[in-house]
This record gives structure tokens, C-alpha cells and sequence, in this order.
């Protein structure tokens, strides 16, 4: 028990550094931040941050991979119900580059920091390529090379999202991209087509504990 107890308070110590981190940084810039002043934020001692990170840069590595956590919990709330393996991947695209451009505490952060615009917010690499494993496997894909095809896919997905972000391609390449992704996968065209007019429900986004663990399901 006492184990479980440490534990459960180095995960809300941890927490509480990323969040002390990230509002700092938007408020401030990373510039203007010390490690003292996240400290204080957060409410622990100096020290306590090298128990965690060895740096402020670690630290806002950190930052993004908690929002890249909370992106996959509402990705997952979509993705649950649907079945076909086709559909999956094409939901799973539209709002992968959709929460590319829309997230902003993502986009915001990763300006702030002056981290590299380089990075994407995307669906997990190993789920995109057990998606298409699957929907091989079940004969609803139709590829020779399942690696090959999740190396090209996740590509794309990186090169469209920072074209649309810096303005060299409309939001309309969105669609576009997904259907183009769907012939990859052996579908034909009108089917592609159909799959990407398909209107999404209204994303269900789980709220985190200060622990990072999943409270609850909010519109």
C-alpha cells in the first residue's frame, strides 16, 4: 500500500510540474521561465524538479506528450464503436489532420517554446500500422506490404499537416488526403469517396485527473 501510495504521488507531483510548465510558458515564454519559477507554480520544492527532469527542455517535452495523451483518449472515445476497418481509418485521418491544425494547445505550445515546427500532432505510429494489418488481414485492405504502406501513410500525414499549417494547402486537402490514403489501402474511389462525406459525431474529449488519469467524458 505504501508503494502504491508513492506512487500515486509522484504521478501528481509530475503532473503538477507539467502543468505549472505549460502555463508558464504561455503566459511567459519559454524565455522568461526558470526551473525556480515552475517550481513554484507547482508548489514543490526546487530540488523536486531534478527528480523528473533534468531539464527545462525535458520538461516541455513532457508538456507535449501530455497533450499528444489527451489527443489519443479522444481519438479512442471515436474510434471505439466503429467496426469496419475501412471507416476507422477514414475517421481516424479526418481528425488527426483536423486536430493538427485545430488543437491549440498543441500548435500554441510548440510556437511558444520555439520548439521545431517540424512536429505534428498524429495518430500513434503503432496503432496506424495495426489498422492496417487488420483491415489486410480481414481482406478489406488490399496491400502487398503492410510496413511499407504505414511508412508512406504516416509520411503524408506529417508532410499535409505542416503544408496546411504553414498556408501552402487549404483545409480542403483534409478529404482529399484521406481519400487518397483509402485508394493506397485498395479501396476504389467511390467508396473512398463516400467514406470521407460521412459527417463525424460530435468528439467526446476525456478530461485528466491531475494524476493524468481519465475522470471523465465531457462534449
Amino acid at each position: 500500500m505504501a508503494s502504491k501510495n508513492t506512487s500515486q504521488k509522484r504521478e501528481v507531483t509530475r503532473a503538477a510540474l507539467i502543468s505549472a510548465t505549460h502555463e508558464l510558458v504561455l503566459l511567459r515564454g519559454y524565455e522568461k521561465i526558470s526551473i525556480q519559477d515552475i517550481t513554484e507554480a507547482a508548489q514543490v520544492g526546487l530540488g523536486t524538479f531534478y527528480n523528473y527532469f533534468q531539464t527545462k527542455q525535458l520538461a516541455f517535452e513532457a508538456v507535449l506528450e501530455d497533450i499528444q495523451g489527451r489527443f489519443n483518449d479522444s481519438l479512442n472515445v471515436i474510434r471505439q464503436p466503429l467496426k469496419d476497418p475501412a471507416t476507422i481509418v477514414a475517421v481516424t485521418l479526418q481528425y488527426s489532420l483536423a486536430q493538427a491544425q485545430d488543437n491549440r494547445d498543441w500548435t500554441t505550445f510548440v510556437e511558444f517554446t520555439g520548439l521545431t515546427d517540424q512536429r505534428v500532432l498524429h495518430q500513434d505510429a503503432e496503432q496506424l500500422l495495426l489498422d492496417i494489418q487488420r483491415g489486410a488481414t480481414g481482406g478489406r485492405f488490399k496491400v502487398n506490404d503492410p510496413t511499407l504502406t504505414h511508412s508512406l501513410i504516416l509520411g503524408m500525414i506529417k508532410h499535409v499537416s505542416l503544408e496546411i499549417r504553414r498556408g501552402n494547402l487549404s483545409r480542403s486537402a483534409i478529404p482529399e488526403t484521406t481519400r487518397h490514403v483509402l485508394r493506397m489501402l485498395g479501396l476504389p474511389d467511390q467508396v473512398a469517396k463516400a467514406l470521407t462525406q460521412t459527417p463525424m459525431s460530435p468528439v467526446a474529449v476525456p478530461r485528466r485527473s491531475e494524476a493524468g488519469a481519465t475522470l471523465a467524458i465531457t462534449a
